[in-house]
């Protein structure tokens, strides 16, 4: 009776190395995915420091408005105070003469 031994050898190492094909596909795919993965989170990581740049732009110009108006309108308080002593000083001249 011939013996099946070598077929059986054959079929396990076809079994074998259809495996590793298998196998090495499966890890070069997962290093793939990695690899998009990646790119996507450096992609969105660029675009949140954009928006994070605009967004402090924005802010700092805002400031800068809001700090012009307080001295505009300090100024205008200066000026209206010097005008108020003013004409109370008239008025005391006035009243003293």
């Amino acid at each position: 009776m011939p013996t099946l031994k070598p077929v059986a050898y054959l079929i396990a190492a076809a079994t074998l190395a259809a495996l590793a094909a298998c196998s090495s596909h499966t890890v070069q795919g997962v290093k793939h995915d990695a690899h998009v993965v990646k790119d996507k989170a450096v992609e969105v990581k660029d675009k949140v420091v954009d928006k994070a740049i605009e967004v402090k732009d924005v802010v700092v110009d805002t400031a800068v408005e809001v700090k012009d108006k307080a001295v505009e309108g300090g100024k205008a308080a200066g000026q209206a105070v010097g005008s108020g002593l003013e004409k109370a000083g008239d008025a005391v001249k006035g009243a003293t003469n």
